[in-house]
């Protein structure tokens, strides 16, 4: 097989196809390729006669064309016309290249080229004995051997096409496994924190019960296994169902994902791949957090007092701390410390951000004993949210640590605080009642907030919910704003004073005096590029990733944006400057050569390319870092590498073009791509790549913030779900209310006041936390560059995630309302059910 790249252009239609990869096969031959024909893609096809050409249904789309249409190739200098003969799917070698052409006819192309142009490449494929994945096990040692039996043969390269696909696929699934894990993360802990909150209010409801059981001779061991079997029964079934629902889910996320991420082919939905192991995996870990939950919670369910909860009397306030309670929390506080300094001087951010909180919360005893118990509360909470909010300020470079977790323990963190300050300063929400709410009118409100106030635990499950789901809401919608915002400044960054990217074709490049000369081109910068074999210390083996040479014409007018540089050079320049002086230096994007979403290069680290002709490695050192790669460049090198790389196929393939003063960037580029056709030209402006880019980007964030509004939907349901049973709880109450007077309006009211209390408390302590989360790390993380994008309060969205739990978790709380306003007195002041 013979491969090259050409230019395809319609010859009844306007138009083409700037570059498409062309096969020089013997089909008759590939037939016989595989286990049968039919995953050739070729058993309907005849051998190709000469000025014939197979063109699979990408290709035949964009071309416009059917089998028995004339097509135009050029390539080499050279146009030839061609009759498509079958029109075939992107299935086993007929999807190995947009087009098939017969033998002979790249090489009689590239016999007649005048100029210095990509010369066409002989592959021998090689399919190893087995199925899809299964040879993904066997592809290293075919690798091994075949490179020993090629041994000494000059120019001769093994490449293991599939198994680098797959590779590929597995690290690109890992790292949507671990973002998607983060933001799951706190979907997750809403409900743990609804568990607890359904179990100690099934426990306060059954209090009688549990305390008779008690008192004819159940241990508390007993009734703790009692309770956690009833509550296990509930998780296997929600595991079970989570799991079925959880496979919905993640196909419905894959559908959105696809066109996200532009790999839609054909307007195909992406198949259903169900995992047996991974849906077990899933589901047995929902257990176990329900499980661990669920004891925990009987743990504490237990320790009632048998007398008080028979007569179903409220459990006194403890005024005194105990001596074991005082000696927990000084080995607490030494805990706290220990971890806290081990994150200092280890530089690991999540203890650093544990440390302090860990401290603070086990002094709550010390300082009850000190203190009167609100002021404890309040130094304590302010403590940690303190801690919380200024620790990114304070120690920067351990906190910019690149790590998904670090991210979820600051949300807790803070959330922590925040909800122990909310918790704690229950005379404000009583005194602002009193003030805006006098007369009859505040009746209801009054009412509304003594129920939260009373039971601050309960309440504190509630807001902690709402606040984890609405502070990740809110870092994700105002950072897609600041980034959004910042386009236009990104997009200067990276043409570094240029206005059009122009890709040709390698086989039939433009000779870089034609762009020169013309009139609307006010400078040009060539660039090689291709794809080379790395290696590097966070790799498992070779991956092949795109490779960039360039030479001084590209820092003329600017500097293309880093995020970041070598200390050593004083700016970006220096930086691209010492790697047109130096070989072994490379400025890479901050995504070059990834593992998972944690691993990549950093500043100064070392990784090698391999040599093709001699098969040894040679190192390169990370000198700078670059944004996001929309162009693809990858590596940035200077000549002397592409050179040892390619060969006499080094050729400039891509340039940058700056228009001339007065000329528009999109007039040029169409202007360039209708001259050129035939030489592959594919101009675009860096504003339309960057819009692409920044769409891509914000799409993705988009998904993210939907996957993540099912922890929202979990928070609203959990509140629901809360109001009944506290319903059901206080229906003495409810009766006694009804009897002394109460209108079913002003029952209805409080109600929904208490709802609407916890919902505005949850949604205004997640909001605020997450805008000024975002605003230190715009501001205090290396991950921007020097010049991070600039704070942006998405007003627009702000509101929606502040209106939207309101309104919904009221919508979930009006059926227990109505049923609460609903009750008989009579019915409900009764001693027995």
């Amino acid at each position: 097989m013979t491969t090259s790249t050409g230019t395809f252009e319609a010859l009844e239609d306007a138009r083409a196809v700037p570059q498409v990869a062309v096969v020089e096969l013997d089909v008759a031959a590939a037939r016989g390729f595989g286990a049968h024909p039919g995953i050739t893609g070729l058993a309907d096809s005849a051998a190709l006669p000469p000025g014939s050409v197979i063109v699979n249904h990408e290709t035949a789309e964009e071309l416009g064309v059917q089998a028995g249409d004339e097509v135009r190739l050029h390539a080499y200098n050279t146009s030839i016309d061609l009759s498509v003969v079958q029109v075939v799917p992107e299935v086993g070698l007929a999807g190995y290249g947009g087009a098939i052409v017969a033998p002979g006819t790249l090489h009689d192309l590239a016999a007649q080229a005048s100029a210095l142009a990509a010369p066409p490449t002989t592959q021998v494929l090689v399919s190893v004995d087995g199925a899809v994945f299964d040879t993904r096990a066997l592809s290293d040692g075919v690798v091994t051997q075949l490179e020993a039996a090629v041994a000494g043969l000059p120019g001769v390269e093994i490449e293991a096409v599939k198994a680098t696909v797959l590779d590929d696929a597995e690290s690109q699934g890992a790292g949507l496994t671990q973002i998607f894990t983060m933001i799951g993360s706190f979907s997750v802990m809403a409900g743990i924190l609804l568990l607890i909150n359904l179990f100690v209010m099934l426990a306060e409801e059954r209090k009688a019960e549990l305390g008779m059981l008690r008192a004819v001779g159940f241990t508390r061991r007993r009734l703790t296994r009692a309770f956690a079997i009833e509550a296990s029964l509930y998780a296997v079934v929600a595991a079970a169902a989570g799991a079925v629902a959880g496979i919905g889910i993640g196909w419905l996320v894959a559908v959105v994902a696809v066109p996200i991420f532009g790999t839609v082919g054909q307007g195909a939905a992406p198949p259903l791949v169900i995992e047996p192991v991974s849906l077990a995996i899933g589901a047995g870990t929902g257990l176990v957090i329900s499980l661990l939950t669920v004891w925990a919670t009987s743990l504490r369910i237990a320790r009632l007092n048998i007398i008080r909860a028979i007569r179903d009397l409220p459990e006194p306030k403890i005024s005194r701390v105990r001596t074991r309670t005082l000696v927990l929390g000084a080995v607490g506080i030494l805990a706290g410390a220990a971890v806290g300094f081990a994150g200092y001087f280890g530089d690991h951010a999540i203890a650093l951000s544990l440390g302090v909180p860990m401290a603070a919360f086990s002094a709550s005893p010390l300082l009850r004993r000190l203190l009167p118990e609100r002021t404890a509360r309040l130094m304590v909470a302010g403590t940690v949210l303190g801690w919380g909010l200024a620790v990114y300020l304070l120690f920067p470079e351990i906190m910019a640590a690149d790590n998904t977790m670090v991210f979820v323990v600051q949300g807790v963190v803070l959330t922590a605080g925040a909800v122990s300050l909310a918790s704690s300063i229950d005379r404000v929400w009583a005194f602002a009642i009193e003030r805006l709410a006098r007369g009859t009118r505040g009746l209801a409100p009054r009412l509304g907030i003594a129920y939260p106030l009373a039971r601050r635990f309960r309440t504190s499950m509630l807001l902690g919910m709402f606040s984890l789901v609405i502070f990740t809401v809110t870092i994700m919608t105002a950072m897609s704003a600041s980034i959004a915002g910042n386009t236009d400044a990104t997009v200067q960054r990276v043409a570094a004073g240029f206005d059009v990217v122009l890709d040709t074709n390698p086989a039939n490049p433009v000779a870089p005096a034609a762009l020169t000369e013309r009139a609307d081109v006010a400078a040009v910068a060539g660039l090689v590029r291709g794809v080379a074999r790395f290696e590097a210390a966070h790799l498992d083996g070779a991956r092949p990733s795109p490779v960039t040479s360039f030479d001084a014409d590209l820092l003329a007018r600017g500097v293309p944006g880093l995020l970041r540089h070598d200390p050593k050079y004083a700016s970006d320049e220096a930086a691209y400057q010492a790697v047109l002086d130096d070989a072994s230096l490379a400025i890479v994007p901050e995504d070059f050569l990834p593992a998972g979403i944690d691993d990549a290069l950093m500043i100064g680290d070392a990784f090698s390319y391999v040599d093709p002709a001699t098969g040894q490695a040679r190192e390169l050192t990370v000198a700078g870092l670059g944004a996001a790669d929309w162009l693809a460049n990858g590596a940035l090198v200077n000549r002397e590498v592409t050179a040892a790389l390619f060969g006499d196929q080094q050729v400039v393939d891509r340039f940058y073009l700056a228009a001339t003063d007065g000329d528009d960037a999109d007039s040029l580029a169409a202007a360039v791509n209708a001259d050129l056709l035939a030489h592959g030209a594919d101009a675009r402006t860096f504003a339309t790549i960057g819009t692409a880019g920044m769409g891509q980007l914000l799409g993705f964030i988009a998904l993210l913030r939907a996957f993540l509004g099912l922890g929202l939907l979990v928070g609203i349901a959990g509140l629901g779900v809360v109001m009944v049973r506290a319903v059901r709880e206080r229906r003495h109450e409810i009766g006694m209310l009804r009897a002394m007077g109460f209108s079913t309006g002003i029952v209805r009211a409080a109600m929904l006041s208490e709802a609407g209390l916890i919902a505005v408390q949850g949604t205004v302590i997640g909001a605020v936390l997450g805008l000024v989360t975002t605003r230190t790390l715009l501001s205090g993380s290396d991950s921007f560059g020097a010049v991070p994008p600039p704070f942006v309060v998405p007003w627009v969205g702000l509101l929606v995630i502040l209106g939207l739990p309101l309104v919904a978790s009221l919508a979930a709380t009006a059926w227990p309302a109505s049923r609460a306003a609903a009750i008989k007195p009579a019915v409900a002041l009764r001693a027995a059910d």
